[in-house]
Formats: structure tokens, sequence, C-alpha cells
């Protein structure tokens, strides 16, 4: 009998976590402190009557709740039936984790800002093992991407969880790599250990895949790997909540890396959580003249562990490896000539327009376009609307 009370309450409890988590203007924050403090249950019961003076002590100092933001938040409560939010999470096939319940993350349980409330699907075990975010711009170079692939799938290979955001750009590249050797069977992991599966942190719910380009990805790490977010089900992403989420990626990994960012934005608010926690914050070096090395390259001018390979990683987290990772290139892929020598050098370290590159060596304008050509097909030169960059295999041929 003792049980069943108890299991009633706790399921009262995520009930109201879950209508308060619904309703407009209140945050993580706030959510928090009334789960810790008077509870879910008498927090919505005081929201339902739309009791100003109380619902601000609630909020908090932090907090600044209008008359007309009081009244909407009251509003909306009294159209919802905390018990049919909980059955509708349910229904879409999300976990319901309550701090302080069985089944919550124990990462985040002694997180500093965890989540009152957070929704799930997947594999919670993923969580327990060794953990990496792997974060950064939206707008990244094709080079950058192509490191970030490659090392979430090495750090997959050794067993290692990758976290990221699911966002354009870095995000994605780095859970495409950890995905990689679980969707592949001709790729097992290197000495036979078990491969890390993905994690992703997301701020929607659950069954919303933001962005829509993603949604493969996003259905791939719920079913290999663990998704998470604090939002529920049916509700799409607020600006706010993108920032909200980095500090779950920082609490649920035992290092970040970064791999480009401008001076300010998701990654840099990413890193600055992780060194909230003790962390540690690892960053690839980029050209100083480079707008998407500027972020990266002041965490390492700041004290960041640099990133030259996955090995740099494995040492931040104190896993030792049998021998050095390495992406190895298809032996059909030809070294260039004197000539590819000649343009991958023209090309340098940034974005180069065609008539760039011929202005930079002296051959002529079809000779350049033949060999550009040439070293696309054979991997060491990329090209995104018009301009070509050297690819990591490029950069290390010239």
């Amino acid at each position: 009998m003792t049980t069943l009370r108890s299991e009633v309450q706790q399921r009262l409890v995520a009930a109201h976590l879950v209508a308060l988590a619904t309703l407009p203007g209140i945050g993580p924050g706030s959510l928090l402190r009334w789960h810790r403090g008077v509870g879910a249950e008498a927090a919505w019961r005081t929201v339902r009557e739309g009791r100003a003076d109380p619902i601000r002590r609630l909020a908090g100092s932090r907090v600044r709740l209008k008359p007309a933001g009081i009244e909407a938040m009251a509003a909306a409560a009294r159209r919802i039936d905390p018990e049919e939010c909980l059955e509708r999470q349910l229904e879409a096939g999300c976990q319901v984790l309550v701090l302080g319940q069985r089944g919550y993350p124990s990462r985040l349980a002694q997180d500093p800002a965890p989540p009152a409330v957070l929704f799930a699907r997947g594999d919670l075990s993923v969580a327990d093992g060794p953990t990496v975010a792997i974060v950064g711009t939206r707008n990244a170079t094709r080079l950058g991407r192509d490191l970030a692939a490659q090392l979430g799938q090495e750090l997959a290979e050794k067993g290692v969880a990758v976290v990221s955001g699911l966002a354009l750009g870095i995000d994605a590249a780095a859970h495409r790599g950890a995905v990689h050797p679980l969707v592949h069977p001709g790729a097992p992991a290197a000495d036979g250990a078990p491969i890390g599966r993905p994690i992703g942190v997301i701020a929607s719910g659950l069954d919303i895949a933001y962005p829509r380009r993603h949604a493969d990805l996003h259905q791939d790490i719920a079913r290999l790997g663990l998704l998470v977010s604090e939002v529920p089900a049916g509700e799409r992403p607020s600006e706010w909540r993108f920032p909200a989420r980095n500090r779950i990626i920082a609490g649920l990994a035992d290092a970040v890396v970064v791999v480009e960012s401008r001076s300010a934005g998701g990654s840099m608010l990413t890193a600055g959580e992780a060194l909230d926690r003790a962390v540690p914050v690892l960053a690839v070096p980029g050209h100083p003249l480079a707008p998407a090395s500027t972020g990266t390259n002041d965490l390492l001018f700041d004290g960041a562990t640099m990133v030259r390979s996955s090995r740099d990683v494995f040492d931040a987290i104190g896993l030792v490896v049998d021998h050095e990772p390495a992406v190895v290139a298809p032996h059909d892929r030809r070294a260039p000539d004197a000539a590819g020598r000649i343009v991958l050098d023209a090309i340098g370290d940034q974005p180069s327009a065609l008539a760039e590159v011929v202005s930079r060596c002296e051959l002529e304008l079809e000779d350049v376009a033949r060999t550009l050509v040439t070293l696309e097909a054979t991997g060491h030169v990329v090209r995104h609307a018009g301009w070509f960059e050297r690819s990591a295999r490029g950069r290390s041929a010239s």
C-alpha cells in the first residue's frame, strides 16, 4: 500500500511539472525553484488561481512578470488538466523523468542547474559511460565539418558517447560521424570495444525535429542512442531555449570540444557552462583571420586544451587507447600531381574563388579549372557555392 501511494504521489508530481512546463513565461529556473520549494502541485494551484504576488515570489527576483503575463499564464493553466498533459507525453513515446525520482540521469541530478523534469527517448544508460560534447558554429566551414565528423566517429569507435545539440554545422557533423559506425556494419568498433552511442539535447519537444533537414538524424539518435529535452512534446523551440539547452549539454559531458566558433554564440555559452562545472574545455585552433576560429582561438588563449587529433580528447577524459585513431582515406584516391600541389597552395587556408586561385599561381585558367576538377574528384578539394576549399586530405597533401 505504501509503495502504491508513493507511486501515485510521484505521478502527481510528474503530471504537475509537465503541466507547468507547458505554460507561457515559465523557464527552467522557475520550474526548478518551485519543484524544490513549495512543490509542483502547490505551485500549480497558485498559478491557476492567478494570484500575482505569490506567483512573483515563486518565480524569484530575477523574473519580471507583468500583470498581463500572469493573467495569460493563469488562463492557460485553467484550460489544462495535468493528468492529461502527462498522458500526452507518454502517448508520444516520451519517458518523463523527474528530479529526485527513479530513472533520472545521475549526471544531471548532481548538476547545479538540473531540469526539474526531463523528457527522453532511447536508452538512458548511454549517459552512464564516457561522454564528450562536440559543439561549434552553425556556419561552419567544410574543413570544420569534416573534422567534427572525424572526431565523432573516432570517439564513438572507442566507446565514447558524443553529445551535441543537433544544430546545423558542427553539431550535426559530429553526430553524423558518431552514428556512422552504428549504421554501417562494415565499420566495426576499433579493438572490438562497444561503440559509443550518441546523445542529442534539443530545444523543442522530442516529437519535433529542428531543423527539419535533420529529421533523419533526429530519428537515428533516438533509435540508436538517447534524445533528451526539457521541453514537452508538441512544443516548438523558442529562441531563449537554445542557450538554456546548452547547460544540459555541458552537464552531460566529461569534456566539451569546440571545433569552430565565432567570438560569441551558443558554442561559447556551452564552453562557459562547462567551465562553471569544472568540465574540461578543448578547442581546435584556426587561422587568426578566419571568422569561424575567433572563438576557439580565444578559448586557447585563455587556457583551453588544444585539439590536434582525437588523441588529445581521449587524454582529456583519461581514456587510454591502444593506438592513434585515424580515418583512413580510400585507396583509389590519387595523390595530387605538380599542378595539383600548386593549386592547393594557391587556395590557401580560406575558401577561394576560381579567379583568386588563378591570380595566385602561374597556370592558365583552363589548367586551373581542370586541376580543380581532379582535386575535387580525389577528395583534396571541396566546392560550395562557387568557392573552393582544401579538405583535410588536401591540407596534408599540399
